[in-house]
């Protein structure tokens, strides 16, 4: 007994020890904050390390650099992101091979980058989503957040949605199936779209850790 308690205690330890060492995110409805700390790295150093990730990781012509301010340590960038997720369409006619399993959206975002010495600040704002199709991009996009699916949003979505599906000769039973599975398809959007998000932070912070072994 002694033994396991030990195991135990020792399973708790490490498991505090990583939690204790994971990166916190404020999540508000479309933007997503990290503040991350450097050691010894000042202002000036921290914002050359972030300009060369952006060089390397914001190379299209869609990506543009709309403020790069040294003296006050503010970067703002705006760029797209893709995400995937399941299409709750093809449960309706799971044997239509032209209806693919899965969606992608694409999405308008702005990053601000707040420097300070030791220390910087991302705001990841997601803008709307990046489609010159207007379609059902705004009751879309009202279900898109970071803090959970907006009852009211969803809500509103359905209703469209079966309107729609109505006019298309789709029956009761398979316009319920639809709208059940609106919640699920929504949340594993919002959730795979705040995993990009986290990436994209942490692919900077790893990248200023790099930058700051690199001595050759």
């Amino acid at each position: 007994m002694k033994k396991m308690n030990l195991i135990y205690g020792i399973l708790l330890i490490i498991l505090t020890s990583i939690n204790g060492h994971a990166q916190e995110y404020e999540l508000e409805e479309k933007i997503v904050t990290g503040i991350f700390e450097v050691k010894d790295q000042n202002q000036s150093e921290l914002f050359s390390s972030i300009n060369k990730w952006i060089s390397i990781n914001y190379n299209s012509s869609k990506n543009v650099i709309q403020l790069n301010d040294k003296e006050s340590g503010t970067i703002i960038i705006k760029g797209i992101n893709e995400v995937s997720y399941a299409n709750n369409m093809k449960s309706l006619y799971p044997n239509n091979k032209y209806m693919t399993d899965n969606l992608t959206t694409q999405f308008n975002h702005l990053i601000e980058i707040n420097i300070k010495d030791n220390k910087y600040r991302i705001i990841y704002r997601i803008t709307d989503i990046a489609s010159e199709d207007a379609g059902y991009n705004d009751i879309v996009f009202k279900n898109v957040g970071f803090t959970g699916v907006n009852t009211e949003s969803l809500n509103f979505y359905n209703e469209i949605i079966d309107e729609n599906l109505k006019k298309g000769m789709i029956g009761e039973k398979k316009r319920e199936k639809f709208k059940s599975l609106t919640k699920p398809m929504f949340e594993e959007l919002n959730n795979n779209l705040l995993k990009d998000v986290k990436a994209t932070m942490r692919s900077i912070e790893q990248s200023v850790k790099s930058e700051s072994k690199d001595e050759w």
